[in-house]
C-alpha cells in the first residue's frame, strides 16, 4: 500500500483503484498490526468478514478484512483512518 501522506499520492492511488475496480465491490484490506492494537483495528473495519492470524511469537497479528465499498473514496478513507493505529502496516 502506498503512503497516502500527500494529495498527489492519494489521487494516484484513487486513480489506480478506479482503473482496477467496478463499484460497488467487496474490497480486501490486509494489515499487520501489533497484537495489542487488534481491537482498535477491528472496530475501525467494522465488518464480520475478518480473518485474524497471530504470528508465531504472538506479538503481531495479520488481519484480512472484506468490506463492501461503493467508491475509491471509501477505500482511501479506511486506509487513512487505520494509519492512526501505532505500529500498523498496510499491505
Amino acid at each position: 500500500m502506498m503512503q497516502l501522506d500527500g494529495e498527489y499520492s492519494e489521487e494516484r492511488f484513487k486513480a489506480l483503484l478506479e482503473e482496477q475496480y467496478v463499484w460497488p465491490t467487496e474490497f480486501v484490506f490486509k494489515f499487520i498490526v501489533p497484537a495489542a492494537q487488534v481491537e482498535e483495528l477491528t472496530q475501525i473495519l467494522n465488518t464480520d468478514h475478518i480473518e485474524v492470524r497471530p504470528s508465531r511469537g504472538m506479538k503481531f497479528v495479520s488481519i484480512t478484512a472484506k468490506i463492501k465499498v461503493s467508491s475509491s473514496d471509501e477505500v482511501v478513507f479506511v486506509y487513512n483512518k487505520v494509519q492512526t493505529i501505532k505500529g500498523i502496516i498496510a499491505l
